[in-house]
C-alpha cells in the first residue's frame, strides 16, 4: 500500500495597484510529508489572481495510517518586498492518513414492493489489516427514484457490514411509481483507521412483472 498524492490549489489575489511577487511556504509540515508547489513564485498583476498547484505526498514508512497520526500544517502566501518578505494570507490543512477502502454495488433489484441492494466493502492495502477486526461498520446507501417525468425523490438508509465485507439492504414495503428508475449509491464514512469511499451509481428499473432467467 502507498498513499495517493493529494492535489489541491491555492489562490492568491492582488488588491494592490502594483505588481506583487508571491510564493508559498508551508509551516509545521509533518515529518514524512513532502509538498511540491508550482510555480515556485509568481508575479500577480493588480486585480488579478494567481493559482498555485500543490502536490502533497506522504511516506508510509514514517506516517502510519490511523487517527493517532492525524496532523496538520499551515500554508502561507508571502509577498516579496524590498526590505523584507510579508505574510499575505494563509490556510490550515489537516492530514488524516487512512487505509484505502473500496466500495461497490454488486446487485440491486426492485420488484413490486420488494427492494434489495447487495454490495461489498473491501480494503485496498497489503498491510496486516483485517476488515473483521474493524467491525461494527455501517454503509450509507442513497436511494433515488426517478419517475417517467424526470421528477426525483431520494432517501438514505443504513446497511451493516458483515465480517467478509458484504452488506445487504432489503425492504418489503418500498413503494414507487411505475415506470421508474432507481439509482443506488453506497457511501462509507471515514473511521479511525479506514478511509472513506463511494461506489459507482447503479441503476435498476421498477419491475412489476416476473423476471425469468
Amino acid at each position: 500500500m502507498s498513499y495517493d498524492p493529494i492535489q489541491f490549489s491555492f489562490q492568491v489575489h492582488n488588491d494592490a495597484k502594483v505588481i506583487e511577487r508571491a510564493y508559498l511556504c508551508p509551516e509545521g509540515l509533518p515529518w514524512g510529508a513532502t509538498l511540491e508547489v508550482s510555480p515556485s513564485q509568481a508575479d500577480v498583476a493588480p486585480g488579478e489572481t494567481v493559482i498555485f498547484q500543490c502536490r502533497l505526498t506522504l511516506n508510509l514508512d514514517i506516517i502510519r495510517p490511523g487517527c493517532a497520526n492525524d496532523q496538520g500544517f499551515r500554508l502561507t502566501a508571502w509577498r516579496i518586498a524590498n526590505d523584507a518578505d510579508e505574510r499575505w494570507g494563509s490556510c490550515f490543512y489537516f492530514v488524516r492518513p487512512r487505509v484505502r477502502t473500496t466500495l461497490r454495488i454488486v446487485r440491486a433489484g426492485w420488484y413490486e414492493y420488494q427492494l434489495s441492494v447487495h454490495g461489498v466493502l473491501g480494503l485496498d492495502t497489503d498491510q496486516a489489516v483485517q476488515l473483521s477486526d474493524q467491525l461494527p461498520l455501517n454503509v450509507r446507501v442513497r436511494l433515488e427514484v426517478v419517475d417517467a417525468n424526470g421528477a426525483t425523490s431520494s432517501r438514505w438508509v443504513m446497511a451493516n457490514v458483515q465480517p467478509g465485507g458484504a452488506f445487504l439492504f432489503t425492504r418489503s414495503d418500498f413503494k414507487g411509481p411505475v415506470p421508474a428508475d432507481l439509482r443506488v449509491q453506497a457511501w462509507f464514512d471515514r473511521t479511525d483507521l479506514l478511509a472513506s469511499s463511494r461506489s459507482s451509481v447503479v441503476t435498476c428499473q421498477h419491475e412489476t412483472v416476473p423476471v425469468i432467467g
